[in-house]
């Protein structure tokens, strides 16, 4: 924890490591388990991982009836 003292200003924290440390890990998987068992029409999924992803889903449908 920082300490500030009269007239000196604001103490820094310890340094950093030379080779760059230890980030830790980052786990991206992604899975969709049985969420689409059984469904029906029109189904569209997407699915991201990471920070700022972004995904588009485009659907489109002709239907062509007779009518009687």
């Amino acid at each position: 924890m920082a300490s500030a003292t009269t007239g000196n200003g604001g103490v820094g924290g310890n340094g950093g490591n030379s080779t760059g440390g230890n980030a830790g890990t980052y786990d991206a998987s992604n899975t969709i388990g049985s969420s689409l068992t059984n469904g029906a029409g029109i189904i569209s999924v997407s699915q991201n991982t990471g920070a700022n992803a972004l995904t588009q889903i485009g659907v489109t449908v002709q239907a062509n009836l007779t009518v009687q």
